[in-house]
């Protein structure tokens, strides 16, 4: 037990002498020269007030149970699905359904189709994914239109407050070779 009471002090005395006082500068040329004034209050004020965030932050809200404002130019509204970017969204899958899907294979290994345009049925969860997708015939079952309901059935998009949304969106499916 003294080992380590000596080994102690032994350490713990130097590290309290190194980080003790320091001693002033006795010679004038050791110590650094500023032209800077020193600040004795009586210059001019430094702070000129709360920031717009402080004065918000302490103005009171509306009372308990108004309605909240609907939203103006610049604002969005939390209720229903950001449109723009949802849409960035769809048109980025209608690409990949375009470039891919047209070459999906059947049993036999063949691209058998039916290519060309229709409507794909998404369902967008307020989550901000999507839940799902249904194509309407003939292309319901067809392997151009599984690969068209997978492109759609994993998307990601701002997520709301309101409810699910079922949208109907325009898509090609374009026949391999052409």
């Amino acid at each position: 037990m003294r080992t380590w009471i000596s080994l102690g002090g032994t350490l713990i005395l130097p590290l309290l002498l190194a980080c003790g006082p320091k001693k002033p500068a006795e010679d004038a040329e050791s110590t650094p020269k500023t032209d800077a004034p020193k600040d004795d209050g009586t210059s001019g004020t430094k702070w000129e007030g709360a920031s717009a965030d402080d004065k918000q932050a302490r103005t009171p809200g509306p009372p308990a149970g108004t309605p909240p404002p609907s939203p103006t130019v610049g604002q969005n509204r939390t209720d229903s699905y950001d449109k723009e970017h949802t849409e960035i969204v769809l048109r980025r899958a209608s690409r990949q359904v375009k470039e891919h899907c047209g070459e999906a294979k059947d049993e036999n290994g063949k691209a058998s189709g039916p290519w060309g345009k229709t409507t794909i049925n998404v369902n967008l969860g307020h989550n901000g994914r999507s839940k799902g997708a249904t194509i309407q015939a003939p292309f319901d079952g067809k392997p151009t239109g599984r690969c068209a309901v997978q492109a759609f059935s994993a998307l990601t998009f701002p997520p709301w407050g309101g409810a699910d949304t079922a949208i109907d969106w325009e898509i090609e499916i374009v026949q391999p070779g052409k």
